[in-house]
Formats: C-alpha cells, structure tokens, sequence
C-alpha cells in the first residue's frame, strides 16, 4: 500500500515516522470533526482532496464540541487520541496537521502561502466552516482557561 503524501508530509515535518503521522493525523481530524455538526462536517469533507477524504471521520465521536465547559476541550482530545508526550507536542501537531490540510487544498504549489488562498476558491459557507475549525484548533479556549490552583 503507498502512504498517502499527507502522511509523508505531517511525518517529515515532526520527524517521526509514517505510522505515527498517520495517528496524528486522524487524532487532529477526529478533533475537528468533532466540534462540527453534520452539515458542517460535510462541507469540510467535500473540500478535502480523495486521500484525506477517505480518512476524515464521517461521524462525530463520543466527545461532540471542540471545547465543552468541564471537558478536556480540543487540544486535550487530540493529546489523548495522540498519545502525546506534552502539551507543546500537541500544540506543534496541530499547527502541522492544520497547515497540512489547507495546503492541500490549496492551488498547487510548494509555497506555504498557498495554504491561505484555500479558502479564495471555496464557496462563503465552506470559507466559515474553516475559519471556525482554524479558530477552534488554533486559539482554543482551553489556553486562556484560568489556571486552577491544587
């Protein structure tokens, strides 16, 4: 079986190897998937290329919401599903499977700028579907929890 691009891609860039990007790769799009509804979900699915496709989750999980009050919230999910070491390590997955997933999107091209013109093509809809995913994985409300003292 060849490895999708995707996962050689998520691996190269945290120098680990194809099994373990693969496990981070469906841990940060379980994540997402998450926090959508169906239709939602949809519209984000139907903008991914055939490779990630096949691998977005097509229902939510046991833990709907990207950061439920009383829940271990995004990054504590894809922690979990990931196995992570730390929470900088999760932190630095999401960054990478997130720049993964728009630029594959995006117009050809090795430029990482092109992750952002993505969103230029997409229809109004499927442009706030993502912003909300790029907002959730990106500044999740669990950062400015405040700290509660033991």
């Amino acid at each position: 079986m060849d490895t999708v691009p995707h996962i050689v891609n998520v691996a190269d860039q945290l120098k680990c190897s194809h099994l373990r990007a693969e496990v981070i790769l469906r841990a940060v799009m379980r994540g997402l998937r998450d926090g959508l509804d169906d239709r939602e979900a949809a519209t984000i699915e139907s903008s991914l290329p055939a490779d990630l496709r096949t691998m977005w989750p097509r229902t939510a999980g046991q833990h709907p919401g990207l950061a439920d009050l009383g829940d271990v919230g995004f990054l504590g999910r894809v922690h979990e599903l990931a196995e992570s070491p730390s929470d900088d390590e999760t932190k630095q997955m999401v960054a990478v499977v997130m720049t993964v997933l728009m630029t594959a999107m995006a117009i050809p091209g090795d430029d990482r700028r092109a992750a952002w013109s993505a969103l230029t093509h997409l229809p109004r809809a499927s442009k706030m579907v993502w912003m909300k995913l790029f907002r959730a994985a990106c500044f999740p409300v669990e950062l400015y929890a405040p700290i509660r003292a033991l």
